[in-house]
């Protein structure tokens, strides 16, 4: 699962760089505060249920989308086979040492992490 950043890692834009508003992003490929349409758009095309508005200053935005994430309503859905897909992660296919020699923790432990894998897999 792939984690929205925190209100607090969100920057204002550098006093050089024009923006034609603060498009917040709360549900889509990528979320966040962006400074274009044409950056914000690509991250909700095509994305069911994507959200995203436009607040004329940075502060309203940023508020906005707090305001979001506290209520756990900030989700990230990136589509298969986009650019903001993740990398698809390489499996160790020989594991560190067989079932026999493991003790039932450290079993469940591999599946679980081999779950987590399988929930990035596109099929």
């Amino acid at each position: 699962m792939l984690h929205p950043p925190n209100p607090s890692e969100i920057k204002p834009p550098s006093g050089d760089e024009l923006a034609e508003g603060f498009y917040i992003i709360t549900v889509g490929q990528e979320v966040g505060i962006f400074s274009s349409w044409l950056d914000a758009s690509e991250c909700v095309t095509n994305v069911l249920g994507a959200q995203h508005k436009c607040y004329c200053t940075f502060k309203d935005a940023l508020q906005a989308y707090t305001t979001k994430y506290n209520e756990g309503a900030v989700q990230v859905m990136p589509l298969a086979g986009s650019r903001f897909w993740p990398s698809q992660p390489i499996l160790n296919l020989m594991p560190p040492s067989t079932p026999s020699h493991m003790s039932s923790d450290e079993f469940w432990n591999q599946v679980d992490d081999i779950s987590e894998i399988a929930t990035h897999l596109p099929y």
